[in-house]
């Protein structure tokens, strides 16, 4: 079904279910765009026009709620931030390349995927880019094992912040940014996670700007909400300063509270 047909007809659903947003990346080589989407978990009522016919034989065939549901989240949400108006949705189909990276089948367009609890999200960049996003609840039975990949240096940081994140918060800010960063070398967590070590944070409100000791050459832009944090990592070089800025707002007016 046509985008354009598929609001038309389910232009309630998309009001409360999906967010999403087109922005231009400027850099001092180039312009860079991006789709960001993020979608809650649709009910279990809601339709399903934009599953091509594999995918929602695939989808029934799941045996457990959970796995229904991240299944959904994670095509709705990809399909959202690909989707331009005249795009058919059952026809944009997301695959897995050789490291599990997902992959625009058909298309130069590159795509990276996240999603917790009842929240998706994703993000659709240009080619020439390199991104990776991630997507954590704060969860303070998580905070010890979050606590053993990160090094005291890295906990210090949280005192530079100015007024402190509670632990829980801060952790999982460090771990999404550490997923996000293996996410764009395309590795997980298969590499030791001190090579995704953390050498700054700079934090204004919601927003935090993260850096990294073995990757200097890019930045994690985070978003931090009550129940969760979010991030993207993205070249450095891809961002002006007033552009790094526009896209801090437009992800946290994108971010539900």
């Amino acid at each position: 079904m046509q985008y354009t047909t598929f609001a038309r007809q389910y232009g309630h659903f998309l009001t409360d279910t999906v967010r999403r947003v087109r922005l231009e990346l400027e850099g001092p080589e180039g312009s860079y765009g991006l789709g960001l989407s993020v979608v809650s978990l649709p009910p279990e009522d809601g339709p399903l026009d934009y599953l091509s016919a594999a995918e929602k034989e695939q989808y029934f065939g799941f045996r457990y709620p959970k796995r229904r549901n991240s299944y959904l989240l994670g095509k709705l949400a990809a399909k959202m931030a690909v989707a331009g108006e005249q795009d058919d949705l059952t026809a944009i189909q997301i695959q897995h390349g050789i490291l599990c990276q997902p992959i625009v089948a058909g298309s130069t367009r590159r795509i990276t995927i996240t999603h917790c609890d009842t929240l998706g999200a994703a993000v659709d960049y240009d080619p020439r880019l390199l991104a990776g996003v991630d997507m954590e609840l704060v969860d303070e039975k998580a905070v010890e094992g979050i606590r053993r990949i990160t090094s005291k240096r890295e906990e210090a940081l949280n005192g530079e912040l100015g007024p402190e994140l509670a632990p829980p918060v801060f952790l999982t800010l460090l771990w999404t940014a550490k997923e996000a960063m293996s996410k764009v070398i395309q590795t997980g967590f298969t590499v030791p996670t001190e090579l995704f070590e953390i050498r700054q944070c700079t934090r204004d409100g919601q927003r935090v700007i993260s850096l990294f000791k073995n990757f200097p050459q890019f930045k994690a832009l985070s978003i931090l909400r009550r129940e969760y944090v979010y991030t993207l990592v993205l070249p450095a070089k891809a961002m002006t300063d007033s552009s790094e800025a526009r896209l801090l707002q437009a992800l946290q007016e994108l971010l539900p509270d």
